[in-house]
């Protein structure tokens, strides 16, 4: 008794079409991951302006990172209070850069004022050591009223640094003045390196 073996007709053929099908798939997905994933341009810098990332040193970047925790607390504390926070809040409640400190001195040992403007305030970081860190400002705006489309819209934080002339305390904390001044606004720019999200203004 023998057994004959019968292949279905065009078998070979119906395998290479579905491997066809599966390159061309894997091809296709191949094609549009390698589109996505193209780095976007870098966010180009205005001349005032520097970047947080690769133009601070280590210890301006962690003045940089407490000033923008402590302009969250700050700000929570304005809408508490209905009123801003004096220095001398922040100090008592501990709150880094502002709350003297080994970390502190490490950073630069800046002094620190406020200084308001209308109703928005700076609070103004002298370094008496500029080789270590430079001066810094944070400007934390006030709450602005309704907008049209019936929103509360806050301008944004800001945190500039002075490195060049002398080291004197701001006579404005407006835009403008500090860029006469010899201040540079503090930006975080994102390119290809970094999780793409919104910028600094």
């Amino acid at each position: 008794m023998s057994t004959q073996v019968v292949r279905p007709a065009g078998a070979g053929h119906e395998t290479l079409w579905v491997l066809l099908a599966a390159a061309g798939v894997l091809a296709l997905a191949a094609l549009v991951v390698g589109v996505r994933s193209q780095a976007p341009a870098a966010v180009a810098l205005a001349t005032h302006q520097v970047d947080a990332r690769t133009q601070l040193n280590a210890a301006e970047q962690g003045v940089h990172a407490d000033l923008l925790v402590a302009a969250d607390e700050i700000a929570a504390l304005r809408d508490e209070d209905q009123a801003m926070p004096t220095l001398d809040r922040l100090r008592e409640l501990g709150l880094p850069p502002f709350a003297p400190g080994p970390e502190a001195r490490a950073r630069g040992a800046h002094e620190w004022r406020s200084s308001p403007q209308g109703q928005d305030l700076a609070f103004v970081g002298r370094s008496p050591e500029p080789q270590v860190a430079a001066s810094l400002l944070l400007r934390v705006p006030a709450t602005v009223g309704p907008a049209a489309d019936g929103h509360a819209h806050e301008h944004a934080v800001e945190i500039w640094i002075q490195r060049e002339g002398p080291v004197a305390w701001p006579e404005g904390i407006d835009g403008p003045a500090l860029v006469r001044q010899g201040w540079r606004q503090v930006v975080t720019r994102y390119d290809a390196g970094v999780t793409r999200k919104d910028t600094a203004h």
